[in-house]
C-alpha cells in the first residue's frame, strides 16, 4: 500500500525564557492511503505539536522544525514557503481542531465559513460554493442545511459544531484529514455520533485520517493502527487489536490499566501511572518512562532504548523486550 505522508526523525523545538523545549524528539510516522491512524497519549506528550508540524502551524518564531522530513504526497512539507503551505492547507490536508465551542468564528455565518475555504482553493461560483456547503453539512449529519448555512455558531450545540468544522475540513476533498481531539467537551453520546461519522466520511471519501486523542475508548473502533506518544517519542506502535490484547510498553499497559471496563464485574480498582511525565526542558537520560516505571531497570536510565519489532507489525521502544532483560538488574 502506497504511503501517502512519511514523518522521519521528526525534532520539533520551543524556544522559551526558561530554555528550550524538546517537545518532539524523534517521531517517525507512515500513512497509507484511506487509512485511518490514532496518535495517543497524556497531555503534553507532543500529539498536537507533530500535527502542527505536518499543517506547519507552529507558532513564529518560538516554534521550529529542527531536524527530520515531512513528505506527503511526494513532496517535503518542511521544505515550503508559507504560500506553498497555504495552498496545501483546508485543500490537500484538512485539519478539525481541538473544541468546537471557540473554532469557529462567532461574527460568521456557517455558511460564509464553509464557503471562505471554497472561495480561496476553487473557482466555484457562489451558487456553486452554496450548493457545496449544503452537501457538505447534508454529509455531515446536519438537518435542514438550507436553514443552518444562514445561522450563526451559537445558535448550534457543542456537537453541532464539530460537524460544522467536520463539513469545513472536507470541503475540498483533502487527502489527509488530521483530526486533534475531535469529542474534547462533548458528552458521550455525542462522541459516539461524531466518531460514527468520521468513520462513515473515511470510506465514503477514502480520506486518510490522523487522530489525535487521550481517550483510549474513542480509539477502539476507529483506527486500524495505534501509535502511543510519550515525551516527544512514539512509544509503541501496533494494530488496534494487538495493542489492546497485548501491550508491550510499560507505558501502555498503564494507560490501559486507567480506563474503566463495562465488564468488569469483579471491580478492580483503577490503577494510575504514578508520578508525572518529564520536564522536557531537561529530558532525563535514557528512557524517558523510567522515573514512573516499576519495571525499570539500570540500562533504562543510562541508554534509550531501539524500537523492537516483537511482532509482526506490533513494535516498541523498551528494554524489557531485550533477550537478556531477565538478567538485568532493577533500578532500586
Amino acid at each position: 500500500m502506497e504511503n501517502l505522508l512519511e514523518i522521519r526523525d521528526l525534532h520539533v523545538h520551543f524556544t522559551t525564557y526558561a530554555g528550550v523545549v524538546q517537545a518532539v524528539r524523534g517521531v517517525n510516522l507512515s500513512l497509507a492511503r484511506g487509512e485511518a491512524v490514532a496518535l495517543v497519549g497524556e497531555s503534553g506528550c507532543g500529539k498536537s505539536i507533530t500535527a502542527q508540524s505536518i499543517m506547519r502551524l507552529l507558532p513564529s518564531p518560538q516554534g521550529k522544525i529542527v531536524k527530520g522530513t515531512i513528505n506527503f504526497a511526494g513532496q517535503n512539507l518542511v521544505k515550503k514557503s508559507e504560500r506553498e503551505m497555504e495552498k496545501i492547507r483546508g485543500n490537500e490536508i484538512g485539519m478539525i481542531f481541538q473544541d468546537p465551542m471557540t473554532s469557529l468564528n462567532p461574527t460568521m455565518t456557517t455558511g460564509n465559513q464553509i464557503m471562505e475555504v471554497l472561495r480561496r482553493h476553487s473557482r466555484m461560483t457562489r451558487q456553486e460554493m452554496t450548493a457545496r456547503a449544503v452537501e457538505m453539512l447534508r454529509l455531515a449529519g446536519i438537518h435542514q442545511p438550507e436553514r443552518r448555512l444562514r445561522q450563526y455558531p451559537y445558535e448550534f450545540s457543542g456537537g453541532m459544531r464539530q460537524r460544522v468544522m467536520i463539513a469545513m475540513a472536507l470541503a475540498c476533498g483533502p487527502r489527509l484529514l488530521i483530526a486533534d481531539e475531535p469529542t474534547t467537551a462533548l458528552d458521550v453520546t455525542i462522541q459516539a455520533q461524531i466518531m460514527e461519522l468520521m468513520q462513515d466520511l473515511r470510506q465514503k471519501l477514502g480520506t486518510a485520517v490522523i487522530l489525535i486523542t487521550h481517550d483510549l475508548a474513542v480509539v477502539a473502533g476507529f483506527a486500524r493502527r495505534v501509535m502511543v506518544m510519550y515525551a516527544g517519542k512514539i512509544v509503541e506502535s501496533g494494530t488496534a487489536r494487538e495493542l489492546f490484547r497485548s501491550p508491550l510498553h510499560p507505558y501502555t499497559r498503564g494507560l490501559l490499566g486507567s480506563v474503566p471496563r463495562i465488564n468488569d464485574r469483579a471491580r478492580q480498582p483503577l490503577t494510575p501511572i504514578a508520578g508525572r511525565p518529564p520536564d522536557l526542558l531537561n529530558p532525563p537520560p535514557g528512557c524517558a518512562f523510567w522515573p514512573r516505571c516499576s519495571e525499570a531497570m539500570q540500562v533504562c536510565a543510562r541508554q534509550e532504548p531501539a524500537m523492537v519489532e516483537a511482532a509482526s507489525g506490533h513494535s516498541a521502544a523498551c528494554w524489557l523486550l531485550h533477550p537478556q532483560a531477565q538478567n538485568r538488574r532493577r533500578v532500586g
